[in-house]
């Protein structure tokens, strides 16, 4: 493993070269407090590095790679359907969720804590809603009738007080 390696990220402000090694670095860095439950190497590119497009596929192995290596954080759980990058190959599962911050900086609650991706949740009106997207701007579902999807995406307002009283389904 050639740890000087360089690599090319596309970000925002500019085209920055890195190498291996301190690539590995900014992956174990955005990903040591991480609150989510689940997670991907487009979400790292995205979120972590504010990154610009796709990754390079030879970044995106390291993302990959790293997160792999780290098996006291994260668990590599294989192919998970995620609404903004589809099938992810492989997905991974936060091991110290539990742990996991549940308030923003404002001390609000995080959304994120408050429902899981691809789960079931009853509304208040009886209907079982599927959450493929979530964020605090933007929880979209579907309706589930029957053990079919039915109608089209249905935006939920995240704070508001239908969501509020949304259960899980088990």
């Amino acid at each position: 493993m050639d740890l000087e390696k360089k690599y090319l990220l596309r970000l925002p402000d500019e085209n920055k070269i890195m190498t291996k090694s301190e690539l590995v670095a900014a992956v174990k860095k955005i990903l040591k407090n991480h609150p989510s439950e689940h997670m991907n190497a487009y979400r790292v590119w995205y979120e972590g590095f504010e990154g610009c497009g796709m990754p390079g596929t030879d970044v995106y192995d390291v993302i990959v790679e790293t997160m792999r290596s780290m098996t006291r954080e994260w668990k590599d759980i294989g192919p998970m359907r995620w609404e903004k990058y589809g099938v992810v190959n492989p997905s991974f599962l936060n091991l110290k969720y539990a742990k996991a911050r549940k308030t923003d900086e404002n001390g609000n609650d995080m959304l994120l804590h408050r429902f899981h991706l691809g789960k079931h949740y009853q509304g208040p009106d009886g209907k079982v809603w599927w959450i493929p997207v979530m964020e605090d701007y933007n929880m979209r579902a579907f309706e589930r009738k029957d053990g079919k999807y039915v109608g089209t995406m249905t935006w939920i307002d995240s704070r508001g007080e239908y969501a509020k009283k949304l259960v899980e389904v088990k």
